[in-house]
């Protein structure tokens, strides 16, 4: 007790350095610990979005059935009924959606686009997407049975057509066998998700709609989602061994953009944490540097009188960690408050690369994960004390005392 008193006072002594080191170190933990927050919050979105366009699990025929010219209908998977009905006696399982996938014309009047069609069940597509892909019109005709069956266009091709809800297109494709195909579609509205090949090519039918068009049952996946995240692997696992010939995937296969975003963050944040660290590393080493030049005299006393060296390196390693402790605790409030304020604030970060629109920033505040943070920032201080006193305070008795 009598050691941590001596420490405080000490540090109390020059009241200038400690607080200009403390600051250092308080702002270095708080933007360390706002850059993982936004990583985390990154992350998770990324997972979010993959998990809710492609389903927790995927199953799908890697068939593909080529046509002339160089198109291809991704319509190879068969029997899905089947397995639908198989997965719904699953407890882990919470929806499963067939999809079609196929392409071709849309045209209203004179104006004519190539398209990237989905047939979806309507009443479960758009509740799987959630806040990431958003809607303007009415879906409630995709509810109803209509004598037109209804079409979801994305926002820009719709602009392209020149089209408003409630007007009529037409959707040219061709089918498995090579017969060009049409029919009549009524819009219901548009969607959007700041993603160009979304926003610019892609709509939606009711899948009935689709299998008249394309003359098949057959679809391209089965997106399956589970009421826990966590259990992908283990239903993959059994539905490959279960399923010959047919091709399950998890999210994390097919989420191409999370990995590659999650590498970038990793390596621009990890980059970020070394140069921190070593700014702390080299403040801290820095003032107990010049503290122990200052009271040199007072160590060579206290070598005199036979102090042993390691209670003295011990004695500056605890005023070291003080500081440190004193820091983080103010970095952590300081990352808290500026965390909130931000998220409160609904600021906005720029479209990223592939992206029309921006997005939220949300940082995400974790006291776990504040508390490891900051016991590794400790660690450092006392490892930069520790050696700063070793290399210091070696100095000759005779020649401090004169």
């Amino acid at each position: 007790m009598n050691w941590l008193l001596i420490a405080t006072r000490n540090i109390l002594r020059d009241g200038t350095r400690v607080i200009s080191t403390l600051l250092i170190i308080a702002v270095g933990l708080t933007a360390l610990l706002m850059g993982n927050g936004f990583m985390l919050s990154t992350y998770d979105s990324l997972q979010e979005i993959a998990m809710r366009t492609e389903g927790h699990i995927i199953i799908t025929d890697e068939r593909t059935t080529a046509l002339p010219g160089g198109a291809h209908q991704q319509l190879t998977l068969s029997g899905w009924q089947a397995i639908q009905e198989s997965l719904w006696e699953d407890e882990r399982v919470l929806r499963v959606l067939p999809r079609a996938h196929f392409e071709g014309i849309i045209s209203k009047g004179t104006q004519s686009a190539v398209f990237f069609g989905s047939g979806v069940d309507p009443q479960e597509e758009f509740r799987v997407h959630g806040p990431f892909l958003l809607t303007s019109g009415t879906l409630n005709p995709w509810l109803t049975a209509e004598e037109l069956p209804d079409v979801m266009l994305g926002r820009v091709l719709a602009r392209t057509l020149g089209a408003t809800t409630g007007d009529l297109l037409t959707l040219q494709t061709r089918r498995n066998n090579g017969e060009q195909s049409e029919i009549t579609v009524r819009l219901a509205g548009v969607f959007h998700n700041g993603t160009p090949r979304t926003d610019n090519h892609t709509l939606m039918v009711n899948l009935s709609t689709a299998t008249t068009l394309l003359g098949t049952d057959h679809i391209s996946q089965l997106s399956v989602y589970l009421n826990q995240s966590d259990e992908s692997g283990a239903l993959k696992n059994a539905l490959q061994t279960r399923l010959d010939g047919i091709t399950v995937q998890t999210w994390q296969q097919r989420a191409e953009l999370y990995h590659k975003v999650k590498a970038l963050y990793d390596r621009i944040f990890g980059v970020m944490g070394i140069i921190i660290l070593v700014v702390v590393f080299l403040a801290i080493s820095n003032t107990i540097a010049l503290t122990i030049y200052q009271r040199r005299e007072e160590i060579a006393t206290l070598s005199a009188l036979g102090t042993p060296p390691a209670r003295i390196y011990a004695n500056f390693t605890l005023e070291g960690c003080l500081i440190g402790i004193a820091a983080t605790a103010l970095g952590m409030l300081l990352a808290y408050a500026t965390a909130n304020l931000i998220n409160a604030s609904a600021l906005m970060m720029p479209a990223p690369p592939g992206k029309t629109e921006g997005y939220p920033i949300f940082i995400y505040i974790s006291w776990p994960h504040y508390l490891l943070t900051s016991v590794m920032f400790i660690f450092i201080i006392a490892f930069a004390s520790l050696t700063a006193t070793y290399t210091t305070a070696r100095s000759n008795i005779a020649s401090a005392l004169s």
